[in-house]
């Protein structure tokens, strides 16, 4: 049956690739023909459309773990919108000591004033009869929220395919207007590129780039940037996505498979932190990604099991307090053991109360951590976002300068048994969270299986010699060295740019030392 044309020379063909079962042949001497060029392009999924989802991605074969999906290069690169004054070639923080010859935009110096990226403001800044003027740097400066816009902007007369694509991502544009961020957008980039950079334009049309930026923007992690990219955006979201993203150096988006990923799955991502709970998450893309999401996650007020945003009630010993009829829209939240109920105005102010005391924990605190966990436990439930929060820096802290008393500093080998067994016990707290909400191959993962390692490692030094080369104890060095290569393929997949990454070269070097030690226990 000829279901398209072939990829070589366009007659009718049925032959699809194996692999991604998208480009089609004639017949098998064109596929090996074209695989010099397909095998650049071959891809584990296909897009697909439906009236509810609009696009999203499908697998067509099974997807491994760690397996890399795609890797996109940008459309766009730009600062995120609400930025202090950054350098419009490299994104470092600028002091005005410097600035663009051509244009008056503060840039880190003439390297950066060459460069591609600056080409767009630079050029369309010109219509000015004067250059422009910085005059804000170290805080939020409104003028640098034009930027990225105009970065787009550029796409319609010098990539006119570039432009395609972009226009080809959703804005929201009618959800958006009479809203505050429409009037900001409208006040600090339409009025701000008309009157200021005397550019002519089309206000329509900047309010939907705006848009577009905020719907579908990829915020960069380490350098001020954020990024669209025109095959990233087509995931879709879930809150307990199946695929990691990472940028690697030359800010390319690559996405991973972070559990094995069925044929005909969808593919998703998560446009918010897995670690919140039902009612941030719910806000956030209500407010920038302008859905509801309706995932099964998300219609349990329990979150699957772990009360995750649940309370304790104040009547009783055992209830939790839970958002009902639904957790989008509760009309009040009701004890789940003796039916005591609070008005949704209560629980709104109660955990207000509560964020802005967890702000305030002082950093590298853990007198304070241990106090907000032990000021908590009868307000909200074990496992409550606030209280896994501190129990993940927490988890970090311990054995990490971290002391328990004030400008005390304690590496593992100073923490006392107790200790070493709380960091532990705040690990397997955190990650078994973290199985449920971020499960695979994921960074959070990484990070928690190379403090666990690190803490059972210690134990396994403090062991009398004698002890040293029992069978339970091999065992324990031997969860270490497996804990350590998990960590080390995951975080290694994070920017050279950041700390994750190095971390990751670290887990490396302490497996060789702990393969070492095992080897001369046999």
């Amino acid at each position: 049956m000829v279901v398209g044309s072939c990829a070589v020379c366009g007659c009718p063909a049925s032959l699809r690739c194996s692999k991604c079962h998208l480009t089609i042949y004639c017949g098998k001497d064109h596929q090996k023909q074209h695989w010099k060029i397909h095998r650049n392009e071959c891809s584990p999924y296909r897009v697909c459309y439906s009236e509810e989802l609009g696009r999203y991605l499908e697998a067509t074969r099974d997807i491994l773990p760690g397996e890399v999906i795609l890797k996109d290069s940008p459309l766009v690169l730009g600062p995120r919108q609400v930025t202090m004054p950054v350098c419009l070639g490299c994104f470092t923080p600028v002091a005005g000591t410097y600035s663009c010859s051509a244009c008056g935009w503060p840039m880190c110096g003439p390297d950066c004033q060459e460069s591609d990226l600056h080409k767009p403001e630079c050029q369309l800044s010109r219509n000015r009869t004067s250059k422009v003027q910085v005059h804000k740097f170290m805080q939020v400066n409104q003028m640098y929220e034009c930027i990225t816009p105009l970065r787009c902007l550029w796409l319609k007369e010098n990539d006119p395919a570039k432009w395609t694509t972009l226009n080809q991502m959703e804005s929201h544009l009618e959800k958006r207007c009479n809203t505050s961020v429409h009037e900001l957008n409208q006040v600090n980039v339409v009025d701000f590129m008309k009157q200021y950079l005397k550019i002519t334009v089309y206000e329509e049309e900047i309010h939907k780039l705006c848009g577009i930026i905020d719907v579908n923007g990829f915020e960069i992690p380490g350098p001020n940037i954020i990024g669209l990219y025109g095959k990233a955006c087509l995931f879709e979201h879930n809150c307990i996505p199946n695929t990691t993203r990472t940028f690697d150096i030359q800010l390319n988006l690559i996405v991973r498979a972070a559990v094995k990923i069925p044929k005909g799955s969808h593919i998703s991502t998560s446009y918010t932190d897995p670690m919140w709970g039902t009612a941030n998450r719910q806000l956030h893309l209500t407010t920038t990604k302008y859905f509801t999401c309706s995932c099964d996650r998300c219609l349990d007020p329990t979150e699957l099991g772990t009360h995750l945003s649940s309370l304790q009630c104040p009547k009783c010993i055992t209830g939790l307090v839970l958002p009902s009829p639904t957790p989008f829209k509760p009309d009040s939240w009701i004890c789940s053991s003796c039916s005591a109920t609070m008005s949704v105005d209560h629980v709104e102010q109660f955990l207000k109360q509560l964020g802005e005391k967890l702000i305030t924990l002082k950093n590298n605190s853990l007198n304070t951590s241990e106090a907000f966990l032990k000021a908590t436990t009868t307000k909200l439930s074990e496992n409550h976002y606030y209280r896994s929060d501190v129990k993940l820096a927490m988890a970090q802290l311990y054995g990490h300068g971290g002391g328990q008393q004030q400008q005390q500093q304690q590496d593992l080998s100073d923490l006392s048994k107790d200790l070493l067994e709380r960091k532990e016990t705040l690990c397997r707290e955190v990650l078994a969270i973290a199985n449920i909400f971020s499960p695979g191959e994921t960074k959070l993962r990484g990070l928690l299986l190379y403090e666990l390692q690190a803490t059972c490692r210690e134990k396994y030094r403090r062991l009398p010699k004698k002890m040293r080369n029992a069978q339970q104890s091999r065992q324990l060095l031997q969860k270490c060295a497996d804990w350590l290569k998990e960590a080390s393929i995951i975080l290694q997949r994070e920017s050279p740019l950041l700390d994750e990454y190095h971390l990751g070269m670290q887990a490396e070097s302490d497996l060789d030392s702990i393969l070492g030690i095992i080897s001369r226990l046999r």
